[in-house]
């Protein structure tokens, strides 16, 4: 290859990958779309329904059927996003970038599979039949799936692999089962740290969000069941500890739920999970004023700590 010709095969790597993380981004929202826009109406609707309140009136929510008030709900909350962060108009303009770099970058052979996709669904304020705008989310939601995986097949003719299951679930809006938990704020704050793992400090900080996520989740966890660890500072071990008591043995098969039985085993098994988090973090994670970043850490390292983390949360939240 010659100079201009590994520069405009690296540019193109760049705007590939580019546009392959913002889709993700835009797959996650889609796919939180219709409980998200079921909070905002009803949250909407308890207002409305406050201010009639006064008038000895029914909210029009009051009015109808489950099925036309889940409606309703969506498109309130659909309405009021659409004013506040137009979020539909930016992935309907990611798809045009999307077209754009087809166009460019793409084989004729992936230009063609891509041109079948056609146009993506359109969503609209129009509630002409009842579960529409659920069904058309759906629509639109696997069709911008079907372009970042062609997006990465295109990537894969340039030599490059980029692995999006990772990336989907901890792209802002992932973990679904912390939300209501822990403020999105914190979520998504390390969410950002942990699905980046390229570098050594990338991975040092993956490592060390990791942990502070598992952190954040025992520490709400305390404060909704009102147990606090002993020490004025406690490791993750600690918060295990006044946590591993409230968590459900009961309803258990004998045969399963004993002390010898084989489900108590893998859930008090966990506790080898804290620690091994918590030491990993302190010794090659982010955090504690350290000179250098240490050798020999590979992203393969930080996915296993985001992997932990991930299924200790999904089963301390579940």
């Amino acid at each position: 290859m010659t100079v201009n010709e590994d520069w405009l095969r690296e540019e193109r790597i760049k705007r590939l990958r580019a546009l392959v993380r913002s889709g993700v981004k835009h797959l996650v929202f889609i796919h939180e779309a219709v409980p998200f826009y079921l909070r905002q109406g009803k949250a909407s609707d308890k207002i409305v329904k406050e201010l009639f309140s006064d008038l000895q009136r029914q909210s029009l929510g009051d009015r109808m059927g489950t099925e036309l008030r889940r409606d309703h709900e969506i498109a309130v909350g659909m309405f009021i996003d659409d004013r506040q962060n137009r979020a539909f108009e930016k992935i309907y303009k990611w798809i045009t970038d999307v077209n754009d770099a087809a166009l460019r970058t793409f084989t004729d052979e992936h230009f063609e599979t891509y041109r079948n996709l056609g146009t993506p669904p359109q969503l609209t304020a129009e509630r002409d039949e009842t579960g529409a705008a659920e069904r058309r989310l759906k629509e639109l939601n696997a069709d911008v799936k079907e372009r970042i995986l062609i997006l990465t097949e295109a990537l894969a003719n340039l030599g490059e692999h980029e692995d999006i299951a990772p990336a989907i679930r901890d792209a802002s809006g992932g973990w679904p089962h912390l939300r209501g938990l822990v403020a999105d704020s914190v979520i998504d704050g390390h969410l950002r740290q942990m699905r980046v793992r390229r570098t050594r400090a990338e991975i040092s900080s993956a490592i060390g969000a990791s942990k502070e996520i598992v952190e954040a989740t025992f520490q709400a966890l305390s404060a909704k069941h009102n147990v606090t660890p002993q020490k004025a500072a406690p490791e993750l071990s600690d918060w295990w500890k006044v946590l591993r008591p409230l968590l459900a043995d009961k309803s258990i098969d004998k045969a399963l739920g004993t002390k010898d039985g084989a489900l108590i085993k893998l859930v008090s098994s966990q506790v080898s999970l804290v620690q091994n988090l918590g030491e990993l973090r302190n010794k090659v994670g982010s955090g504690h004023g350290k000179a250098e970043h240490p050798a020999g850490l590979e992203p393969s390292h930080a996915l296993l700590a985001v992997d932990t983390a991930h299924a200790l949360t999904r089963f301390l939240a579940g």
